[in-house]
């Protein structure tokens, strides 16, 4: 009995933790591998916590992340995720909770996807926690939440996991985000071909010159797939009310560093120390950020 009071006491402590850094969701889990054990050979929770027992999963929603007033003949776009803060997984809002677990005596790893190796399958935890399903885009999804979670984990020595209901895979026959992606990124659902994905060709140096004639507005990242997902309808304009949504509803002075107009006089100092730490600190190069660019205001000049 007294066991089980300390640990509802640690959770209770915990989820008060994650509250106060504005975290929507807390789950607990063991620490047994997770699937794709293939491709997360040596990325397993017991890889990086050998006595690990259980894993702590935090959801914060972002789908509040994003320009209400945006439009595309004067602002470019970047993905929700980039705009979140949370683009290399939930952690900096995790480390009171790893404090106060270390505190107690305990092991806590946090996992932080800003070194690779450092991050489990977090999406196949969060399906084993209950927090939705994979979706063809290769993406977890939610019921409420749609696919606009950002996830994050602690591996600890403590026991605290616990037994979740699977949730049902919901995506049936739609093809929705298969037929939106506009270079076949996603041909075989659930599986993503990072040489057709807009986000992966965004980031690299050189870039197929169909990319090109693809009318769009991102400069880097993308949520074309996501856009498309009936699952995300009702959050593209009305996005659900989340403290941590509060935190960036629509910043206009924000906005105003993605028009064309602003961009375009931009130079590389600028883009460092003006842009890039409104982007989860994502950094591409100034060269291929200021391509990206062209290509996407060359799209709209020509109309």
């Amino acid at each position: 009995m007294k066991g089980m009071i300390h640990m509802n006491d640690v959770k209770k402590r915990i989820e008060l933790l994650a509250q106060e850094a504005f975290i929507d969701e807390v789950r607990y889990i063991d620490a047994e591998d997770l699937e794709p054990i293939e491709l997360f050979q040596g990325r397993q929770p017991k890889n990086l916590l050998p006595n690990a027992k259980s894993i702590i999963l935090f959801s914060v929603y972002i789908g509040a992340f994003y320009f209400k007033n945006w439009i595309p003949e004067t602002y470019v776009k970047t993905s929700r995720l980039a705009l979140s803060g949370f683009y290399f997984n939930v952690a900096e809002p995790l480390k009171p909770i790893q404090e106060y677990l270390i505190s107690k005596g305990h092991q806590a790893f946090i996992c932080d996807g800003s070194l690779e190796a450092n991050c489990i399958p977090l999406k196949n935890a969060a399906v084993k926690a209950g927090l939705g399903w994979i979706g063809k885009n290769t993406l977890l999804i939610n019921r409420k939440y749609g696919s606009w979670q950002a996830l994050g984990a602690i591996i600890t020595d403590l026991d605290l996991s616990e037994e979740y209901p699977l949730e049902k895979n919901l995506c049936g026959t739609c093809t929705a985000c298969i037929s939106a992606c506009p270079l076949h990124g996603l041909d075989k659902p659930s599986q993503l071909d990072r040489s057709g994905c807009l986000s992966n060709l965004l980031e690299e140096e050189e870039i197929p010159e169909e990319v090109q004639y693809i009318k769009h507005s991102y400069v880097l990242e993308c949520d074309i797939c996501q856009e498309a997902c009936p699952w995300n309808k009702t959050h593209t304009n009305n996005p659900l009310d989340t403290p941590m949504g509060r935190t960036f509803t629509n910043k206009n002075e924000l906005l105003k560093l993605f028009k064309y107009e602003e961009l375009l006089k931009m130079n590389e100092t600028d883009y460092l120390t003006k842009l890039v730490p409104n982007l989860s600190g994502l950094i591409i190069p100034y060269e291929v950020f200021r391509r990206n660019l062209m290509l996407v205001y060359n799209m709209y000049q020509t109309d």
